[in-house]
């Protein structure tokens, strides 16, 4: 990075004036990065609750199936399977926090009807109705994670931002101001010897 500011003392206020706002930027950046660490817990959590209540849901799932194609067999599973319109539908309501864009809720709805044919057994019913639940906790599991991704990436972003601001753009323009503070003294005492050699000549 090459640095060019304005000669003389104009440079140096220049130069002062882009290390107050670097500072100013590096104690955002800093409380962003602080921010979306804790954000980063609180998802950590969640993502692991959510991944309980999946394989909680799921595992329910594969066992009232088991029992309906046990009660019933396999013709009136195809039936039930065939009678069923429609699909299930996922929603997500999107929330930026932090400057991150993530799911914030999931929406599911299922199509509507009981599984009852010929042949069939309630177990069927459950066996639906625990599909159902299922899908909403897949659902959400994948809001969380998608939610987690980016923060996470966010905090990577972030984090580079901030040790580009510490590691190089504060040092530099720092390394610059003391390069031309120390040109403006020395041009302040060739000023003053100047003067002084003037005067002595004058009164000599």
């Amino acid at each position: 990075m090459r640095i060019r500011p304005p000669a003389g003392r104009a440079g140096r206020l220049w130069l002062v004036r882009r290390l107050a706002v670097a500072r100013r930027g590096q104690d955002v950046l800093e409380q962003k990065r602080r921010a979306l660490l804790h954000r980063l817990d609180e998802l950590e959590e969640q993502l692991e609750e959510a991944e309980r209540e999946w394989r909680r849901e799921a595992t329910e799932a594969v066992t009232w199936w088991q029992r309906a194609a046990v009660l019933s067999g396999e013709r009136p599973l195809e039936l039930a399977r065939a009678s069923q319109r429609g699909a299930a539908d996922v929603r997500l309501v999107w929330r930026n926090t932090l400057g991150v864009v993530h799911p914030d809720a999931v929406d599911v709805s299922v199509p509507a009807g009981e599984l009852f044919p010929a042949g069939g057994s309630s177990a069927l019913a459950y066996a639906a109705q625990a599909h159902g639940r299922a899908l909403e906790a897949a659902a959400r599991l994948g809001a969380v994670q998608t939610a987690h991704r980016r923060a996470s990436q966010e905090l990577r972003a972030t984090t580079q931002r901030l040790r580009a601001i510490e590691r190089r753009w504060i040092p530099e323009h720092e390394r610059v101001l003391a390069a031309l503070e120390l040109a403006l003294d020395e041009a302040d005492r060739e000023d003053g010897n100047r003067v002084r050699w003037f005067v002595g000549r004058r009164d000599s």
